[in-house]
């Protein structure tokens, strides 16, 4: 149940990193049709790098779902099968604690621009968390895609991004 869910929730997670990386098409290529009127678009530049970043934090827990991430496995590989989960076991579960507490440091981080009512520094003015809260959504989704492998492997199942490595590779 929770697996169909949790594909669901990262595919429209990478879907919408998707999204935003059509935007900085569509931003770029109207600053270049603005500038051929001498024409300027407001904060078209600032629009653009949050959505990268948007892109950027959304597209992660889709991409190691689909086991696109890259690993470097020229020592592990050296390993018998045995060594190789342990190895898996603690790289998941390190990488899980390390992403929780950035992921839980995102969140603050955009909780404290909501409660202090900051504001963007540029020509238009918007609440800044808006375009925070892409990054606490995608290091969170990161975050439990990560736990969602980890339990696997404790389980003696295999991680999702080494099934779903296969077929990228198709």
């Amino acid at each position: 149940m929770f697996v169909k869910f949790f594909d669901k929730l990262f595919t429209w997670s990478g879907y919408l990193a998707g999204v935003f990386l059509v935007t900085i098409a569509v931003l770029v290529v109207a600053q270049i049709v603005a500038r051929f009127f001498n024409q300027q678009i407001p904060s078209a530049d600032e629009f653009a790098g949050y959505a990268l970043a948007a892109s950027s934090f959304l597209g992660l827990a889709y991409s190691f779902r689909s086991g696109s991430h890259i690993r470097v496995t020229l020592l592990t590989d050296q390993f018998s099968n045995k060594g190789q989960r342990v190895v898996l076991l603690l790289a998941l579960a390190f990488s899980a604690v390390m992403i929780a507490i950035w992921a839980l440091n995102s969140i603050a981080f955009v909780y404290e621009s909501w409660a202090y009512k900051e504001v963007s520094t540029g020509i238009l003015k918007y609440p800044i968390w808006i375009p925070q809260l892409s990054m606490g959504i995608g290091v969170s989704l990161f975050c439990l895609a990560i736990l969602e492998d980890l339990v696997n492997v404790i389980r003696g199942k295999e991680p999702n991004f080494e099934k779903n490595k296969e077929r990228v590779m198709d």
